[in-house]
Order: structure tokens, then C-alpha cells, then sequence
């Protein structure tokens, strides 16, 4: 053992000794800072999105027991009415679980620490399913002057940031403007969300002109953010717009049909 981690392993000790770390999902203490808030049962039982999922939006289907085929391919909504602006969704994850708690104390509370091992969701989702040298630049969904300030941070950008393992020297860029304050997508209903974001967003200069862009958030549940952000970067000559996200909102599948 180094004398590095001989100071660290006591640090960590003292540190839990007098201010003891509990997880947010089952209250058992923790044991190591691997990840800060919740236990390693508790983050890995917490639903990964896995094959097979749709081609399009990226939403899991039923897989069906018996058949034990895992190809990818459309589901019956993109099929009907595929989005004109994203080729392509991914989620690395449900959004639910310790992984939905953790993004709303990431997003919410500041609990910065954990766009780490949220990011390392993207990561290893990429690293199996994404093409890492697909992209030319990756795009963070951005927030209002105000929204940012009165956050401190954007939360896209911080997981956009963490994503350079799997998409090895891409540039992050921050060209995707909001340009007018809009209402917390998460308060509003389904039906009003795409209103909600309607020419909210816009791309200043001309460093995305014909790249390959992979749009980034921290979660996508009715698309309209994503989608409306999509718009303003084709409008703005984009060759292609995929979106990534560390959850996608959707039901988890029954493995008992």
C-alpha cells in the first residue's frame, strides 16, 4: 500500500466516524465513496435500459419470453410518426429507482457529486451500444441566464463534459443558446410541454454548420425539450442530431408474459 492511500483509507474513516454517510435508498451506511449517496445494492438494482429497444426513440420493448432475440428495431410510434428532427434517442437508464432519485438531487439539490457515476451510466451505455467516433461535436442542452444562475450549474453540460471515454476527443459545444426563460418542463403536463419550449432556443455562430451532433441532458420523458432544441440546430444547418440522456422515462418491462 502506498503511502497516498495509506492517508486517503484514513481519511475515509475518520471522515465516516464522525459524520456517517447513509444511503438515500435504503438507509444502510455506507461503506465506501464510490458513490456518495447511495449504496452499490441499491445503485445496481436500479433498471438499466438493455436490448431490445427501439431504434428511434430508444424506449425498451417487451421482451418476450421464449423468443430470446435482442435486435433492435422501431416500435409502432416511431414507425407511425417518426421524429422529423432526432434520428436517434438513447437512455442509459429508466428514471426511476436510485438512479431517478439521483438525477433529481443532482439536477434540484446540488448534489454535484454525483454527475460522476451518473455519467458513468452514459458511459458504459455508449461503450456497448453508440458509435464513438459517430460525432462531431457534443451539445449540451442548455438553461436560461437566470435558471443558471439561480442553479449554479447546468447539469448537461457537467455530464457532457464526463462523456470523453466513450467519445474520444469530441468537442463539447456550447453554441445552443436558450433564449428565453421557459417553465420547468417537470410541472408542466404532457400536453403542455412542446408549447412550453416552442422557439425557446437557438444556435449562436456557425461552428455546428453540416457537423454531426450529439445532443446531451440529463433526462428525456416526453422528448419536447430535446426535439425543440433539435429544430433550432437543423435550422441552423446541422448535418444530424442524435439525443443522449442518462434516463429515458418510461415504463419498465414485464419479464413475466
Amino acid at each position: 500500500m502506498t503511502a497516498a492511500r495509506f492517508f486517503e483509507d484514513c481519511r475515509f474513516t475518520l471522515k465516516n466516524f464522525f459524520l456517517p454517510m447513509y444511503c438515500r435508498g435504503c438507509g444502510e451506511r455506507l461503506l465506501t465513496e464510490e458513490n456518495c449517496l447511495f449504496c452499490p445494492n441499491c445503485w445496481e438494482s436500479s433498471p438499466r435500459i438493455t436490448r431490445p429497444f427501439c431504434i428511434r426513440c430508444g424506449k425498451p420493448h417487451q421482451r418476450m419470453v421464449g423468443l430470446g432475440a435482442l435486435s433492435n428495431f422501431p416500435c409502432a410510434d416511431c414507425r407511425d410518426k417518426p421524429n422529423r428532427f432526432i434520428q436517434r434517442m438513447r437512455g442509459a437508464a429508466y428514471y426511476d429507482g436510485a438512479v431517478g432519485s439521483a438525477i433529481r438531487l443532482f439536477k434540484f439539490h446540488g448534489k454535484r457529486r454525483l454527475e460522476k457515476p451518473l455519467a458513468e451510466l452514459m458511459v458504459e451505455f455508449a461503450l456497448e451500444e453508440m458509435d464513438g467516433e459517430a460525432y462531431d461535436a457534443i451539445v449540451p442542452v442548455p438553461l436560461y441566464v437566470t435558471r443558471l444562475r439561480e442553479r449554479g450549474f447546468n447539469q448537461s453540460l457537467q455530464l457532457a463534459r464526463l462523456l470523453d471515454a466513450a467519445f474520444p476527443g469530441t468537442p463539447v459545444d456550447e453554441s445552443l443558446k436558450r433564449i428565453r426563460p421557459t417553465t420547468a418542463q417537470s410541472s408542466l403536463a404532457s400536453d403542455q410541454r412542446a408549447r412550453n419550449v416552442r422557439g425557446a432556443f437557438a444556435v449562436k455562430g456557425d461552428t455546428l454548420t453540416g457537423k454531426r451532433v450529439l445532443l446531451v441532458d440529463d433526462v428525456i420523458t416526453t422528448g419536447e425539450t430535446v426535439t425543440e432544441c433539435a429544430r433550432a440546430l437543423k435550422r441552423a444547418g446541422e448535418a444530424s442530431v442524435d439525443a443522449f440522456a442518462v434516463a429515458l422515462a418510461c415504463p419498465t418491462p414485464r419479464y413475466d408474459l
